[in-house]
């Protein structure tokens, strides 16, 4: 009992901070709100860690690749890999969907206002930006990346020259590590606060009209979670790829939970990767490519709207045409267009456009996706790790966990313990 103690001592701390939290929100209702500077600052301080660690970590591990044809199939293999399992995800959702009918008995106010629908569908802009500062924002996570990869073959063209940069930006990393380190001792308070500011804000409407819908989506992601994580894990790692895998998940998942933010958990979800062995190679490029392009509870999302939608508006969503649009418009708006900066309603105009709803009811789907946001966060965050050990696997062959202990490096196993 000790031992276990030990070992999820932190993420036992964070559950219960979350528990209390929504306790909290639940009696206070939307007097929570008052919490939201304690929340803010955790979460500030930890998007103030993405910018730099992607730069360090990326950089020093491009740059160490002996052969950059490995970029390639550690790339070729992240793209596959995150078409495929939103595909996967798509139809995960599509099944209970269709058997329980999310929409049945459901009415909804369709004369809300929509204040703002517009969106950018400029899909290039996601890699560029028109400042060099501006690349070191949130914001700009992608742009942020593709700089950072001509950095890195820059460095490798320098040769000799380039091997002091290298060692400092491993250096900068361990050291960012250390702050992440530090900023995570305030997790259990910020998680805390953020979910009584949830409970306390939607509550009510969890148990309204939608409680069938949102119960019935909470659920098969709680099943994928379960599912695709586990077999993600067997896949790249075996056994102990899988145990390794859980060993650690409490803390992204839960900061992903907490947050609703795919940048705000990714220190915490690369420490994670760490934490598995994954080789830096692979873990620096496809988790930070991951929190942009890699969606899969967002691709549930959007399938559970166009079925909702469809039963209320007295739509056949079962026909060949929706059931398969459904999945290719998920796809789109989740993986193309979640990357976009400023993209807007980018997922609920393709919908709408598509299945000819009518543009009254965004204002449902937004609804819909703030309600869920946190358990979609979290599926679209884990799911990182889970591609990341499949990667390592075609990159490093299957044997690569057994070359790679866990907690791999001086500082990044430490995540867990130190946010206790």
């Amino acid at each position: 009992m000790g031992k276990i103690w030990k070992t999820y001592k932190s993420s036992f701390i964070l559950v219960a901070a979350m528990i209390i939290g929504g306790v909290i929100g639940m009696y206070w209702g939307e007097g929570a709100s008052v919490l939201q500077p304690l929340a803010d600052t955790f979460l500030n301080l930890l998007y103030c860690c993405v910018a730099p660690l992607i730069f360090c970590s990326l950089s020093s591990a491009i740059a160490k690749m002996d052969d950059l044809s490995k970029l390639k199939k550690i790339m070729t293999t992240f793209i596959v890999g995150t078409f495929a399992t939103g595909i996967i995800a798509c139809l995960f959702m599509m099944v209970p969907a269709i058997l329980f009918d999310p929409g049945q008995g459901v009415v909804l106010d369709m004369t809300k206002d929509i204040k703002d629908a517009s969106g950018s569908f400029n899909v290039l802009s996601m890699f560029t930006v028109g400042d060099f500062p501006k690349l070191f924002s949130k914001a700009n996570l992608m742009a942020l990346i593709v700089f950072t990869i001509i950095f890195s073959i820059a460095i490798i063209k320098a040769g000799s020259k380039g091997k002091a940069i290298v060692k400092a930006m491993d250096d900068l990393t361990a050291v960012i590590v250390n702050v992440i380190d530090i900023v995570m001792k305030l997790a259990p308070l910020g998680l805390g606060c953020y979910f009584a500011i949830l409970i306390g804000k939607y509550g009510n409407q969890v148990v309204g009209p939608l409680s069938k819908a949102l119960i019935l989506a909470a659920v098969s992601m709680l099943f994928y979670y379960v599912v695709s994580q586990t077999v993600e894990a067997y896949i790249g790692g075996g056994m102990e790829g899988v145990r390794r895998w859980w060993r650690g998940a409490a803390a992204p998942t839960l900061t992903a939970l907490g947050t609703c933010s795919s940048a705000a958990t990714l220190p915490v979800n690369l420490m994670h990767a760490k934490q598995i062995g994954i080789p830096s190679d692979v873990a620096d490029l496809a988790i930070p490519l991951g929190a942009n392009l890699h969606k899969d509870g967002a691709c549930m999302l959007q399938i559970l709207k166009v079925a909702l939608l469809c039963s209320v508006l007295g739509m056949n969503y079962v026909t060949p045409h929706n059931l398969i649009m459904s999945v290719v418009i998920a796809v789109i708006a989740s993986v193309i267009m979640g990357g976009i900066p400023t993209g807007g309603f980018i997922a609920e105009i393709l919908i709408v456009s598509v299945f000819g709803f009518p543009t009254v009811s965004i204002p449902i789907m937004v609804l819909i996706g703030t309600i869920m946001d946190a358990p979609a966060t979290a599926l679209n965050v884990t799911g990182d790790t889970g591609l990341a050990m499949i990667i390592a696997r075609v990159v490093h062959g299957k044997n690569w966990i057994g070359r790679t202990p866990s907690s791999e490096g001086s500082t990044a196993g430490h995540v867990n313990a130190e946010m206790a």
